[in-house]
């Protein structure tokens, strides 16, 4: 047997008869089915039965002095002469542990009506008393976290059996009265009713420490209890030595799996052998398990900075980098908020160190330039030059082209660049258009099961030509994918395919200027009004949304301080992005745009082969069908800017955009001769 059980063994009363402890059983079920078998159990007390006085024969002052002996046995466990409960003693050896609360004590009604009024407001303690102590004895061979809390109510009780003996001296040297008794038992009743209330519910039900912990908390919220704030946080020390050596070591040891964090990785390699592509954001994203019912609730307010505090740790070690690690105790104490300081300052050790590493050593800032110069072809000499270089291949079938040439040619129009990271971005074949993508999104976003495997695939492939499937891909290493992750990247890879069509339309509709005045002014005009209205669309989402925006975000990354602040805003503005370039649901508006640019492109096929036979009646359609599909795109966001749905932000930037290509809603000017 352990210290701790030594102690609750050598440390009881001679005049309590232990239980037994049951080692193969844990206090849910002693608790349950064991019969009650020590505190007040008619038995011999000091080799004699306790004797009843007869009252009437004796003085006030001895009536007094008899009470008060009395309720001082009674008070700790022993049969009592003229305190008795409302069931026959021998009952009580029959009754379940669960059961001790139902029995109630009276005082002898032979006592003066004074001192009873006086005793019975200490009779409480008889049965809280009997309720700590039973559960004591009960738990003392139980391996559950019951244990834990009857080792730490068997110390807090200590100080009540001092207490008990003090008064028992000060009795016997004639120094007591009735109101003294009751004057420094008073505080006990609540002490004692607190702790009673919380091994009364945890003879209910088998729980983790977690859940004995936050069941503690929510009791002491309702005592506030001295005795019970003490015990709490003595049974919450095992709790928060694991918090403790998870947020300042990055260390998980949770043998009996009590912590709210589970590493799932823990028998493979260490992540500080593993490489930067094995060691990448997905791995981290899936490394820890969060058990939220295993938090106590207490620290339910600090889950987010306890489980990223030992995250960062490990996300640094796997980057070999060196800091000094904080050792400091940490505990909980009900009402005292030094543990939230701690934990706080845990998280910001390593949050503030691992944004320093991806702005000194990952040059964070230069990655977030690079996405709106190149994903978002805010580079108009960039942007011009791949579609020079990839002309040919933009007008075939998705099926015939070959990545590797691709790429090629990607590689080709960054050579005069100097950028560093230019070698990250990727050219990526899309078997859908961004049309179907979104409809894909869309219907993900709004369904309640989760997706199986096959599920989560694109769209069937769509017989779409290179410039609907061509992507632009940006791949950052770790840790720099730890902020510009996949997730995040993949939503402004929806931006950047709307801003690639425009941007190839306008290249086809400029192409075509050659003399194109000359030889008929109102395909010239026609033309014009195409590039126009095509050509706002593009610097609204540019221009009014993106760059704003991506300026916005540099300035806060530049004042950051912690990675989640860095982390947080990326996420904000990525999605802004897509929410104000008219990407979120409905997709009509993008379904709308693609229609009239593709309507574009055959125009422009139209020019380049005319027809002079049919050239006349096909300008005249053109024209028709181009103020048609542009009336039904300012429908659509007029549409979308007075939608119940729409919040202001979006309902704004439908304004701006009405604003912007409203010079060209009219009738088609082309009359048929």
């Amino acid at each position: 047997m352990d210290s701790d059980a030594e102690d609750l063994k050598s440390g009881e009363s001679s005049s309590i008869i232990m239980e037994q402890g049951d080692d193969k059983g844990d206090a849910s079920s002693q608790a349950n089915h064991k019969k009650k078998t020590g505190s007040w159990i008619f038995e011999t007390v000091g080799g004699y039965y306790l004797p009843k006085e007869n009252l009437s024969k004796l003085s006030a002052k001895e009536q007094e002095q008899l009470l008060i002996r009395d309720l001082i046995y009674a008070f700790s466990g022993v049969p009592a002469s003229h305190i008795r409960p409302d069931l026959p003693i021998d009952m009580i050896s029959l009754l379940k542990t669960a059961q001790i609360d139902e029995v109630r004590f009276k005082i002898d009604e032979n006592f003066s009506g004074a001192f009873r009024a006086l005793g019975n407001e200490l009779l409480p303690l008889i049965g809280y008393y009997i309720n700590v102590q039973s559960f004591i004895e009960d738990t003392v061979m139980s391996k559950s976290c019951y244990r834990t809390l009857g080792v730490a109510l068997h110390r807090n009780i200590q100080s009540y059996f001092e207490l008990l003996s003090t008064l028992e001296t000060q009795l016997q040297q004639q120094k007591l009265n009735l109101q003294q008794l009751v004057k420094q038992l008073r505080p006990w009743v609540s002490n004692l009713q607190s702790l009673a209330s919380v091994t009364s519910h945890a003879r209910r039900s088998e729980c983790s420490i977690a859940a004995l912990l936050s069941m503690m908390y929510e009791q002491q919220q309702h005592f506030k209890s001295s005795a019970l704030k003490q015990v709490l946080t003595a049974v919450s020390d095992y709790y928060m030595k694991m918090v403790q050596l998870w947020t300042q070591k990055g260390v998980l040891y949770d043998v009996r799996g009590d912590f709210f964090v589970e590493d799932t990785h823990a028998t493979a390699m260490s992540s500080t052998l593993l490489s930067p592509k094995q060691c990448c954001h997905a791995f981290w994203q899936q490394r820890y398990k969060l058990h939220l019912q295993r938090l106590p609730s207490f620290l339910e307010p600090q889950s987010e900075k306890i489980f990223l505090a030992g995250k960062y740790l490990n996300v640094l070690r796997q980057c070999n980098v060196q800091m000094q690690l904080m050792q400091m105790p940490l505990s909980y104490v009900f009402g005292d908020e030094a543990h939230v300081e701690f934990i706080r300052s845990s998280y910001e050790l390593p949050a503030r160190k691992l944004l320093d590493i991806l702005k000194d050593q990952g040059q964070l800032q230069q990655h977030l330039s690079n996405l709106l110069d190149y994903v978002l072809l805010q580079q108009n000499q960039f942007v011009e030059s791949l579609l020079e270089k990839c002309a040919e291949q933009l007008q075939r079938p998705v099926d015939s082209l070959v990545p590797e040439k691709l790429q090629k040619l990607l590689l080709e129009t960054l050579q005069s660049s100097s950028n560093p990271y230019k070698h990250m971005l990727q050219l990526q074949l899309m078997d859908c258009d961004v049309v179907a993508q979104l409809e894909h999104r869309e219907q993900q976003e709004k369904s309640s099961d989760e997706l199986t495997s096959e599920e989560d695939q694109l769209p069937e492939p769509l017989n779409i030509t290179g410039y609907e499937s061509i992507s632009l891909r940006y791949t950052p290493n770790w840790p720099i994918s730890l902020v510009l992750h996949e997730e995040s990247l993949q939503q402004l890879q929806l931006v950047q395919r709307v801003l690639f069509l425009l941007r190839y339309v306008q290249h086809h509709l400029q192409s075509i200027t050659y003399n194109l005045s000359k030889w008929n002014p109102l395909a010239a005009e026609l033309r014009d009004r195409m590039n126009e209205t095509i050509k706002q669309v593009e610097q609204h989402l540019l221009l009014d949304v993106l760059e704003p925006r991506w300026q916005r975000l540099l300035q806060a990354v530049e004042k950051a301080q912690l990675v989640d602040d860095v982390i947080r805003r990326f996420e904000l503005t990525v999605k802004q992005c897509v929410q104000l370039c008219l990407l979120s649901e409905p997709v009509s508006f993008v379904r709308s745009l693609f229609t009239l640019g593709q309507m574009c492109l055959n125009f422009c096929g139209f020019i380049e082969q005319p027809t002079e036979a049919e050239f006349d009646a096909g300008l005249f359609e053109y024209d028709g069908e181009f103020t048609s599909l542009l009336q039904s795109l300012l429908n659509v966001i007029e549409h979308l800017a007075n939608s119940s749905q729409t919040d202001d932000n979006e309902r704004e930037s439908c304004k701006q955009l009405l604003d912007r290509i409203k010079f060209d809603r009219r009738s088609p000017k082309i009359k048929l001769n």
